[in-house]
């Protein structure tokens, strides 16, 4: 679907009215500008709802976005304006999505949107709810795909450091854990991460604010790593070794265990399927390792998967014998996208992986 044009928030009325209640034509939807009695602040609407002879009214706080931001905002202003004025509050924004609703449902705060969506909640009289019906106005946000491939490795960088003192400074730790990304997309990145709440943001300090969102985004966007040649090999003696000499001399980790391949390292349980890694290119770690290298299609001790994506490489662990593991995020990422004896073990990883985000948080 196409990005609508930008709406105004006063707009939104008129739009509201024409699209009617959520609930149907037996519920009727009136929507009136607030106007403050003491001439200071105040909410932007009271919306009537009619229903048979009863009548509920709201005070109303209207967003022109749906970002997870605009939506605290109007949360925060609408609840302190209901405080004010003893009505129920309620938000009016764009779009609603299921998890939003769950979300204003939990703070007892009404909401409608532009797309048939809502809730309505007056606290021991009424609760209604609609949801399912899809975006009208999709938007354009910075950095569409923040969360996914090689740009990933900016939200991913704060599960192993959650706080930072500059855009540079993010730039460096991911070049440290043999990332690549230019500081323009890390500065696209981080306001696509900011408008989702994920991370907060001041003149000296960059730091996330909800470790287990961002894990979300970066499990709903995940993509496997693209391919461009598979080989079978099997190794001639230890497999350890033949990381060793993929990966001696090279400045950049150029050859590691796919995320899945790498989960007897942080969770329990043991998969049974064969072993993969990717590398960047293919020919020239067949040069590096030499006789160790034997092409089979039959019983193959590695899969080795050539990719032009760098996220699998990022913040990759290196054990004591040199074999080279996926970090903990990537092995999450791909056992989330599984079946469900992985998704059990990426639940585990995924709660080694906050732990240890809580504790560099606390130090």
């Amino acid at each position: 679907m196409r990005p609508q044009p930008s709406i105004t928030e006063d707009a939104i009325p008129d739009l509201l009215r024409d699209l009617g209640s959520p609930w149907g034509d037996q519920l009727q939807l009136e929507i009136i500008p607030f106007e403050s009695s003491n001439g200071g602040p105040s909410a932007d609407y009271r919306v009537r709802l009619r229903w048979d002879e009863e009548t509920y009214e709201f005070v109303a706080e209207c967003k022109s976005r749906s970002t997870p931001k605009a939506i605290d905002q109007a949360i925060f202003q609408a609840q302190r304006f209901s405080a004010s004025t003893g009505l129920p509050p309620m938000i009016i924004v764009p779009y609603l999505d299921e998890r939003r609703l769950d979300r204003l449902a939990d703070e007892a705060v009404s909401g409608i949107d532009l797309s048939g969506n809502g809730i309505a909640i007056v606290p021991g009289k009424i609760l209604l709810r609609r949801s399912g019906q899809p975006n009208r106005y999709p938007e354009s946000q910075p950095m569409k795909y923040a969360y996914r491939g090689a740009t990933s490795v900016v939200p991913r960088v704060f599960l192993c450091q959650p706080e930072f003192e500059s855009v540079s400074a993010i730039k460096d730790a991911i070049a440290a854990r043999g990332g690549s990304v230019a500081l323009s997309t890390v500065s696209k990145a981080l306001a696509r991460m900011t408008e989702d709440v994920l991370i907060e943001r001041s003149e000296s300090r960059i730091a996330i604010v909800q470790p287990d969102l961002l894990l979300d985004k970066l499990r709903d966007d995940f993509q496997t790593p693209s391919t461009r040649t598979t080989v079978r090999v099997k190794i001639a003696g230890p497999i350890a070794a033949f990381f060793k000499r993929a990966n001696a001399s090279c400045k950049r980790t150029q050859l590691v265990l796919s995320g899945a391949s790498s989960q007897d390292r942080y969770s329990a349980g043991m998969r049974t399927d064969d072993r993969i890694a990717y590398c960047e290119r293919l020919s020239e770690l067949r040069q590096r390792v030499g006789d160790q290298w034997n092409e089979t299609e039959r019983f193959a001790d590695l899969t080795v998967v050539e990719t032009s994506d760098r996220a699998p490489f990022f913040d990759a662990r290196t054990d004591k014998s040199g074999l080279v593991y996926s970090s903990p995020i990537q092995a999450y990422l791909e056992l989330a996208a599984g079946d469900k004896r992985e998704q059990e073990m990426a639940g585990e990883i995924r709660a080694v992986i906050l732990r240890e985000v809580d504790a560099a948080r606390r130090t």
